[in-house]
């Protein structure tokens, strides 16, 4: 009889325990399902589950917005280009006098034609004179060629606009240049990107802020690419005092001229699975779904979404993947114990 009032107290205590681990799940059930709204399926977490799993959410605003790439660069000294106009301006004065002499060993040499012709002088003469005029004419056309290599080496490292400034001599940019008013930039985008054709203007930091980000006005595309990044390189140039040559600076080149119409969520309300992304929307005080994006372009707050999303949403922007695991584990089919 003892022995049967025993195994009946032990058996009492196994339905106990099994009971409250069921009431247990059944709770978690009830702070965490699934339902489907509209068709759609929606992560059901009352306000405890909330508070546990770090939801904080945000009321959407449309803004208008110029999107921007973040590129990098230095400010340059342009004491290599002015060694370089030196040493053109040199070429160009002994092309100078290689041409006047050549100018004038061709007028004799047609004058002692002349006279050979009529036997008014001997042809060894002439002939003295003939290898004078190829003389002559051999070092105009050194003097020339090393003229021409100068600005041609030039323009590959500084860029064809950049050297006529140099070369044209009465380009007020390349004045303000050589009397330090205006700083040269040279600005590398990342790889595979391009500065868009109607972009002229782009703003330039060295300290890195956005808001006290300084303007500087397109020049020219460098021929070369950068060696490290591989991205192109573009002039720009700069009346801002604050930036001096040797600066090392951050650059936000605009995507495009005209603004648009989105919204900037910060990067902790974006999540991305099998190279999708999307964030969550809170429909109702207990219910979120998931939304896809569709080219979300990165700014320096976070990033820009012109699509997908509308006035006045309520965006999830802490506890993003917490919602991602829970409709994750949704998916996951419950296994039989039989």
């Amino acid at each position: 009889m003892k022995h049967f009032t025993v195994t009946c107290l032990l058996a009492f205590l196994a339905l106990y325990i099994v009971g409250i681990k069921a009431s247990e799940t059944d709770d978690d059930d009830e702070m965490e399902a699934i339902h489907l709204i509209d068709g759609q399926v929606a992560i059901f977490l009352d306000d405890d589950a909330q508070k546990i799993s770090g939801i904080e959410t945000v009321i959407l605003k449309e803004i208008k917005h110029q999107p921007e790439l973040i590129a990098y660069g230095q400010a340059l000294s342009i004491h290599p280009l002015l060694s370089t106009l030196n040493r053109y301006l040199s070429a160009s004065a002994k092309q100078a006098g290689a041409k006047a002499r050549f100018t004038q060993a061709e007028r004799n040499i047609s004058r002692l034609r002349a006279l050979h012709k009529n036997e008014a002088i001997s042809t060894r003469k002439l002939q003295s004179q003939q290898s004078q005029w190829q003389s002559d004419q051999a070092i105009y056309n050194e003097m020339a060629y090393q003229s021409k290599l100068i600005i041609n080496t030039s323009k590959l490292e500084w860029g064809e606009t950049l050297i006529n400034w140099a070369i044209g001599g009465h380009s007020t940019p390349f004045d303000s240049l050589v009397k330090g008013q205006a700083t040269l930039l040279k600005i590398t985008m990342p790889a595979g990107t391009t500065l868009a054709p109607q972009i002229n203007t782009v703003n330039v930091s060295p300290t890195g802020k956005r808001s006290s980000a300084l303007a500087a006005s397109f020049v020219s595309i460098l021929p070369q690419v950068d060696h490290f990044t591989q991205g192109l390189q573009y002039l720009f140039i700069t009346n801002a005092p604050a930036i001096k040559a040797g600066m090392n600076l951050t650059a936000w080149v605009p995507q495009q001229k005209q603004a648009q119409a989105g919204f900037i969520i910060p990067e902790s309300s974006l999540a991305w699975h099998l190279g999708i992304a999307f964030v969550f929307i809170k429909v109702d005080e207990e219910h979120f779904i998931h939304r896809n994006i569709i080219q979300p372009i990165k700014v320096a707050q976070g990033y820009f979404i012109t699509e997908q999303l509308s006035e006045e949403e309520e965006l999830v922007i802490t506890g993003t993947q917490m919602l991602l695991s829970h409709e994750f584990r949704s998916q996951i089919p419950d296994e039989d114990d039989d």
